[in-house]
């Protein structure tokens, strides 16, 4: 006990020193304090930066999964279209033959022979290739396109009013 007294005393007698040795004590405090401030900060944004990443691939495996799913739920609405065009065409072909007139019969055929086409070009080509395809056709007939996507909007529009009332 007689250590602090002495450096009181000493302290006393040179009051300089003192609070120089106050100063140093405070300044060791703080520059501990800054330290640990540092580390902490350091922590957290450690921290920040692994969640975003956690996140991040999280989001990127959820797309991956979705885009997955819609490309074969759109290859599987694809088959089934075409095996619809398939069976309209077998169907077709069988009443006109049950009607027995000719020219039914032959108009018919034209027409069960131009759904298979289309139900053979649905299973041959991808999504990609499809839309090649239309956007060339539109950009060789721009005006019968457009006369079309009228035609089918105004059906559309025809089927969703009627159904209003």
């Amino acid at each position: 006990m007689d250590a602090p007294r002495d450096e009181l005393e000493r302290g006393a007698a040179n009051p300089q020193e003192a609070a120089k040795h106050v100063a140093e004590q405070v300044q060791q405090t703080v520059n501990k304090a800054k330290e640990e401030v540092q580390q902490a900060v350091g922590q957290v944004g450690e921290n920040v930066q692994q969640t975003v990443a956690q996140v991040s691939t999280e989001a990127f495996r959820t797309v991956n999964e979705a885009t997955r799913t819609m490309r074969e739920t759109a290859y599987t609405v694809k088959e089934a279209a075409s095996n619809s065009l398939l069976n309209a065409a077998e169907n077709i072909r069988r009443e006109a033959v049950k009607g027995g007139n000719e020219e039914v019969i032959r108009q018919a055929h034209r027409l069960a022979r131009s759904m298979e086409k289309a139900a053979v070009y649905l299973d041959s080509h991808t999504f990609d290739q499809i839309g090649e395809a239309a956007a060339e056709t539109v950009k060789e007939n721009p005006w019968q396109s457009l006369g079309i996507a009228f035609i089918i909007g105004l059906i559309i529009g025809l089927l969703f009013s009627s159904g209003r009332d």
